[in-house]
């Protein structure tokens, strides 16, 4: 005589397989809803667009500087590097999965215009690096030691940014 699954056994695993089946026809929707984004995650995007938006503003001063404000010019071109080179740090720490969206948050809604003129464009950036700087130290606690660190390097590096600036703005 075979020994197989007796009638009674394979009666019961349909049975079973029932809610299995269909709770398979909602698809995905049985998992739940996805997580929504951590705390960390939203204020390391936050960074980001903020990096990019002074890259920005960096790019136009520089574009507004004219070959005569030499100094100016180099000086504005170093701390675009410096800002490029926080983007590409803050973007790295940024990890999205495969096929989730983009690895880069949008870029940001603001363009990195400012008001005409040297002076003014100095002015502005002094005032911007500043704010970026307060910001940047005000989240620390609120993020992962190993982005803290990196936050507040960049931080401190604005931070450096406003009397260099200041300088700048009294050489014109």
């Amino acid at each position: 005589m075979a020994v197989g699954p007796t009638r009674r056994a394979v009666l019961a695993a349909s049975a079973a397989a029932v809610p299995l089946l269909v709770s398979a026809c909602r698809g995905v929707q049985v998992l739940g809803t996805p997580p929504g984004t951590a705390p960390d995650v939203r204020l390391l995007r936050s960074a980001i667009a903020a990096e990019r938006l002074m890259v920005a503003r960096y790019r136009a001063a520089v574009a507004e500087a004219s070959p005569a404000a030499h100094p100016a010019v180099a000086t504005l071109t170093g701390i675009l590097a410096e800002h490029e080179q926080h983007l590409a740090q803050l973007n790295a720490r940024l990890v999205v999965p495969e096929g989730s969206a983009s690895k880069s948050p949008p870029a940001a809604a603001a363009s990195g215009s400012l008001p005409a003129g040297l002076a003014n464009a100095l002015l502005a950036l002094e005032t911007a690096e500043q704010d970026a700087s307060d910001t940047l130290a005000s989240q620390l606690l609120r993020v992962p030691p190993s982005l803290a660190q990196l936050m507040a390097s960049i931080s401190a590096s604005e931070a450096t940014h406003v009397p260099v600036l200041r300088s700048l703005g009294r050489v014109r």
